[in-house]
């Protein structure tokens, strides 16, 4: 297994001189992981994470970790969370608050320590569970591949079976700690690793070592897709870069949903949402904004703009104006007019116009519900007033109030649509670029 085991650095290409993180559960899996870690004499610290979900046994769990690695005398980091309260705060399952609390801490660690790789226990009934739980949500060749190793992250166990790891275990007295609730058909991957994998080995003895085969093949074909997509795909990679994808680039793609959810997704995007852009693109939707992980994408004229940072406040959705748009549909429709001031007609402008000094705006604009302890300096007045009392002054209804939105500069408010304007941004007689909103 050891002899195995090294020719995995080669595959990933991981040199002798690159520090490698391993995540030690103290399961056996990551304990044997961590033993050939350490005869293979590579430079190495431990992370483990306590999830406080199994009390004494987490605790204990931790000590053997923390224990061994004292007596190896390497580095160990360890932390402890509440898995079960992140779970309910934001709306996930048990075994997905894990993941990504694990992995937030093992990537903290990775640059605060400068660690060059992951190292994880992974093995190959872990790569079938996760084959069927990608093939059970709906997915693709990347998910039909399973889990990939590589020098980001490393995955050294994935062509060894359970069976091969305890066997390990016992032959060189392997200390860990067995996790009860690896029993419990309670999580999803239990289900399958029970109720699925268990009675389909015993109708079809030879099920891992056929299904190891068609996992290479897969991860084979995969990478060859990959590839391709990778060259049809450069042009939008090189715009995204920048900070948009013109929709004339759009328009030269054959299959322009699979590459342009080729390009999003890794920023959060999901396919229903670049589904719903290739629509606003067709329909001229100017204006229209999604909402991704870290990333905004705003529906300009001609092209599509990518705003970097989460528009996500209070838990308001923030839409972006940027300083080219001329028309946004959501949450309403306003019509934005760049002109100079000796082309205003101010005999023209009707209630539902408003015209403010464009050269006080620093763009993109932002559009939020109204929240309390929001402050403008209304038209006319020299200090500032709450919007609440502003509200009652103009004796608008609940209901009326709960649709009522804010266009705000930076975090100044420039307008209480459709009823105020702020003082600060109206036209003087210095002012010479306008914009001109229409509502």
């Amino acid at each position: 297994m050891y002899k195995t085991f090294k020719k995995e650095f080669k595959n990933c290409n991981i040199r002798f001189d690159q520090k490698i993180l391993i995540a030690v559960s103290g399961g056996v899996d990551s304990m044997v992981l961590w033993d050939l870690m350490h005869r293979s004499k590579h430079l190495y610290g431990v992370a483990h994470v306590n999830f406080s979900l199994r009390g004494e046994e987490s605790d204990n769990d931790q000590e053997l970790v923390k224990r061994i690695a004292a007596e190896r005398n390497i580095p160990f980091f360890s932390k402890r969370v509440n898995t079960a309260s992140f779970a309910k705060e934001n709306g996930v399952s048990i075994q997905m608050a894990a993941r990504t609390l694990r992995y937030d801490f093992f990537n903290e660690l990775e640059i605060s320590h400068h660690y060059d790789t992951l190292a994880t226990g992974h093995h190959l009934e872990d790569d079938i569970e996760t084959f069927l739980l990608n093939v059970n949500r709906g997915t693709g060749v990347k998910g039909l591949a399973g889990i990939r190793s590589n020098e980001i992250r490393f995955r050294p166990l994935l062509s060894f079976t359970k069976a091969e790891i305890r066997e390990y275990a016992t032959e060189n007295s392997v200390e860990f700690r067995e996790d009860k609730s690896n029993e419990s058909i309670n999580y999803e991957r239990n289900w399958f690793r029970h109720e699925i994998i268990a009675p389909w080995r015993k109708k079809n003895p030879s099920l891992l070592k056929v299904m190891k085969q068609n996992l290479h093949h897969l991860k084979e074909t995969f990478d060859i897709l990959d590839g391709f997509v990778e060259q049809q795909s450069k042009k939008l990679q090189t715009e995204l870069v920048k900070g948009y994808i013109n929709f004339s680039t759009i328009d030269l793609l054959d299959r322009k949903q699979f590459y342009l959810f080729h390009v999003l997704s890794p920023l959060g995007f999901t396919a229903g949402q670049v589904n719903n852009l290739l629509v606003c693109i067709k329909k001229k939707q100017v204006g229209k904004i999604f909402l991704g992980k870290d990333f905004s994408i705003v529906v300009d004229r001609e092209k599509l703009d990518v705003i970097v940072g989460l528009k996500e406040e209070d838990e308001q959705l923030v839409y972006l104006v940027d300083k080219n748009v001329s028309l946004i549909v959501d949450p309403f429709r306003i019509e934005f007019q760049r002109l100079l001031k000796n082309e205003l007609n101010s005999s023209d402008k009707i209630k539902s116009e408003e015209v403010i000094d464009r050269t006080k705006l620093v763009f993109p604009l932002k559009i939020r519900k109204w929240s309390e302890g929001d402050k403008m300096q209304p038209l006319g007045m020299n200090g500032k007033k709450k919007l609440s009392d502003i509200l009652i002054d103009m004796k608008i209804s609940r209901v009326q109030k709960e649709q009522t939105y804010v266009l705000l500069s930076e975090d100044k408010i420039v307008w209480l649509i459709g009823l105020r304007l702020d003082d600060r941004y109206k036209v003087t007689e210095d002012s010479v670029k306008l914009l001109k909103m229409k509502i």
